[in-house]
């Protein structure tokens, strides 16, 4: 259920133009309320908007306006409805919306890695995979983004695929993100087939570099 939310709430993030902070904060407050209130399967977009509209006015230039989510929710919902929605969010949260994402953290190992226009969009495509996947919720941001660069740099041949700049910057090792390399290659790879394909979809677009469209690795090296 989570996972249809998720690859819906990314094709709205995209059809509204918003910033990519915002999607990266969108779903790391959808999941820190998700892990601390249960919730019926009918309020699940009603969390998923309002995350959204609380992400767009932390991080973005303009938000989204209250009839503009209810319309695209096919009205689901009222205007009470998310307005309520958005005080439980702020009151369950704290008011604490200043959380580390893993955008934050792909940012500066992409400066470490030093990266191309292609280079950024593949790493991109790969942690945005990510994010409809329950796998990843448990993993550090840091680690998550340290291993899609890697798998991305792997992914294009860039030797060496982890360097010792990476390695300051990030802090890991090749043997410490391994694991969670190999998991974001499994997405990869099967990130054409399924339901769930809005990510895939949206890198296969010219400007993204069609980096959905670069063939996989069958298997990292060793």
């Amino acid at each position: 259920m989570r996972g249809i939310l998720v690859n819906w709430l990314i094709e709205v993030h995209f059809k509204f133009d918003l910033m990519q902070e915002t999607l990266y904060l969108m779903i790391t407050l959808l999941d820190q309320y998700l892990s601390q209130v249960p919730i019926k399967k009918n309020e699940m977009q009603l969390v998923g908007l309002t995350a959204l509209l609380l992400a767009s006015k932390y991080e973005d230039f303009w938000h989204p306006r209250v009839k503009e989510l209810i319309s695209i929710s096919a009205e689901s919902y009222t205007r009470d409805q998310v307005l309520g929605m958005e005080r439980l969010i702020l009151k369950k949260l704290k008011f604490r919306l200043n959380t580390p994402t893993p955008y934050v953290f792909m940012l500066r190992f992409l400066k470490a890695a030093q990266s191309d226009s292609k280079l950024e969009h593949l790493a991109f495509y790969l942690i945005e995979l990510c994010l409809v996947e329950y796998e990843p919720i448990m993993v550090k941001p840091s680690l998550l983004c340290a291993a899609a660069i890697y798998v991305a740099r792997c992914t294009l041949h860039i030797t060496p695929a982890w360097t010792p700049l990476l390695c300051k910057h990030a802090r890991y090792q090749v043997s410490q993100i391994r694991d969670c390399a190999e998991m974001i290659l499994r997405f990869q790879k099967a990130a054409g087939v399924g339901k769930l394909k809005v990510t895939y979809e949206k890198y296969m677009r010219s400007d993204l570099s069609r980096v959905a469209a670069i063939e996989p690795l069958e298997r990292l090296p060793l």
